[in-house]
């Protein structure tokens, strides 16, 4: 663990004076403008390695005016959570020169503040200023000489500890008193985020569990923090997701701590639980428009901004099964990895992360005005519309190549629009590398019900998918998938035909041929039409 960190007033009036005199405009943090996503894009265009990239995210999250000057804006910018990050950098301490230790280690550690209090449930003590570099703000309307805004914060924390606690969660291991008690020490703090949640030490447990404390941002009042729906206000709507999501990294942080394998899940669950603690907030929705432009990029890649927006996932196992589904893979998570902790979870219901994940990119289609009213996700009209890779205006295609290939457990959402004279049965073919499992689902679209068909591949062999009386709609939606959970950009060849009707034998050709199959199909116990039974069905009189 890093060196503990003693309050450095100097240090927090920089970063107040830097905050405060930006020039106008703000920048959320993935606009592509702002210093979390510039520094992002020089790391993968190959300009820095990523310990580099970590010690400037630290930097911009943590003091903006340390940054490099390529990486500093006009701008405030913003992350989330900087639990993700700051646990990468404890992991990959050794990485970074003495020079780099010794700044980061001014960042970091227990506070020492100038006022503490303990939140009515016990539970917690929140350490806060009251002047200087990072105060809380002073309003204090039942003149207690408690800031309100502390007594809010207490409230919200005390509400996700007996939430978490009657779902049957585990409670975070003692600090031994390491903040001054026994009690959970939440820092209020500025910072460029909502808050941090950072692993301190060993826990108590056989497992790989750790001791941890909570940093949240002293105000929320700065415009670039982004709206919400709260009806209480954008300050208090913060506050009450932000005390919901960190408290569940700490949750979490009593089951397993391990960045690389659970980071994923971890601020997808987070992230969720914003919904499920205080769902009239939807500060996470902010977050919908990186998952949803980017269906290809895999659901356990740590993608900078992605992973918030990945909520959904959580959602779509709450919603569909019940919410112990979320239980019983942390319970898993102290022996296992991310993904058998998922299966674990999952194999009560007869299915896995690979056997369900199909079913998720259906959900995901039908969001924003796809959405149908009882069915996927109940917020689903809220949701944006998954961004569709590509539209061709035909139906027949001799070979569709992706442009954006899918990564494992991702997909792409490929439209094609039924030509007014297509007639007969469509067959769809996916070609997929060998080096992955695939599935591939076709979701037919008219005025009425939608048709929806999903295939999964035997090992490597190719996909088929058939649907007769094509003519009766008017898109069709193919979404080929990998269900395998590694590599990245999976490539495939897809393509479609018009089978005739009446081709029992399936020579791609109706004729005499035909009638003496279906002779001996229907008389003398012949083997069926193929590929599917319509085939036969030469008048489509079913």
């Amino acid at each position: 663990m890093l060196p503990i960190r003693t309050e450095n007033l100097i240090r927090q009036v920089l970063i107040m004076v830097a905050l405060m005199t930006v020039c106008s405009g703000i920048v959320y943090a993935g606009d592509g403008t702002g210093s979390f996503a510039i520094i992002d894009n020089a790391y993968e265009s190959g300009k820095i390695d990523r310990t580099e990239m970590l010690f400037e995210q630290m930097k911009a999250f943590f003091a903006p005016q340390d940054l490099a000057s390529e990486y500093k804006t006009t701008s405030p910018t913003l992350i989330k959570s900087g639990t993700a990050l700051v646990m990468e950098v404890y992991d990959s301490w050794d990485n970074f020169t003495p020079d780099q230790q010794t700044l980061m280690s001014s960042y970091l550690g227990r506070l020492e503040k100038q006022c503490t209090y303990d939140t009515p449930g016990g539970f917690f003590k929140i350490q806060y200023d009251t002047s200087g570099g990072e105060p809380v703000p002073d309003e204090d309307l039942d003149d207690d000489s408690i800031p309100d805004y502390v007594e809010r914060t207490a409230i919200y924390l005390d509400s996700a500890f007996s939430s978490y606690s009657a779902m049957g969660y585990l409670p975070p291991p003692s600090d031994d008193g390491a903040g001054g008690d026994d009690k959970y020490d939440v820092y209020l703090v500025s910072i460029s985020g909502y808050g941090m949640t950072a692993p301190d030490g060993a826990g108590d447990s056989v497992w790989n569990d750790s001791k941890s404390y909570i940093w949240i941002h002293n105000s929320f009042d700065q415009p670039w923090f982004p709206a919400n729906d709260d009806p209480e206000g954008d300050i208090i709507g913060a506050q009450k997701v932000t005390c919901a999501h960190e408290f569940f990294h700490a949750t979490q942080l009593a089951y397993v701590y391990d960045y690389s394998e659970f980071v994923w899940i971890m601020e997808s669950s987070a992230t969720w639980m914003e919904e499920v603690l205080f769902p009239e907030v939807n500060d996470n929705y902010n977050y919908l428009p990186y998952f949803f432009t980017k269906p290809d990029v895999g659901l356990t890649i740590d993608d900078i901004f992605q992973k918030y927006g990945l909520f959904i996932w959580s959602a779509f196992l709450w919603q569909k099964y019940d919410e112990s589904v979320m239980l019983h893979l942390w319970e898993a998570s102290r022996y296992n990895n991310s993904r058998t902790s998922t299966d674990s979870a999952l194999a009560p219901h007869g299915s896995s992360l690979t056997g369900i994940f199909p079913e998720f990119t259906i959900w995901n289609y039908y969001t924003g005005e796809r959405a149908i009213p009882g069915m996927y996700f109940a917020d689903a009209a809220d949701y944006p519309a998954i961004e569709i890779d590509q539209s061709l205006p035909t139906l027949v295609n001799d070979s569709i190549q992706p442009i954006d290939a899918p990564d494992g457990l991702a997909c792409n959402y490929i439209q094609l629009e039924v030509d007014v004279t297509a007639s007969g049965i469509l067959e769809i073919l996916l070609e997929g590398s060998l080096l992955v499992r695939w599935g591939n689902t076709a979701i037919f679209t008219d005025i009425g019900d939608d048709t929806i068909i999903t295939e999964i591949s035997d090992v490597t062999d190719p996909i088929y998918i058939y649907l007769p009386f094509i003519e009766d709609y008017d898109t069709v939606t193919i979404m080929p998938t990998v269900i395998s959970h590694y590599l990245i950009e999976n490539n495939y060849y897809l393509s479609t035909k018009l089978q005739p009707y009446g081709d029992a034998n399936f020579d791609r050709d109706a004729n005499v041929g035909d009638a003496t199959y279906l002779i001996n199909y229907v008389f003398f116990g012949g083997p069926a039409p193929v590929p599917i039974v319509e085939s036969g069905d030469a008048n489509c009189d079913n």
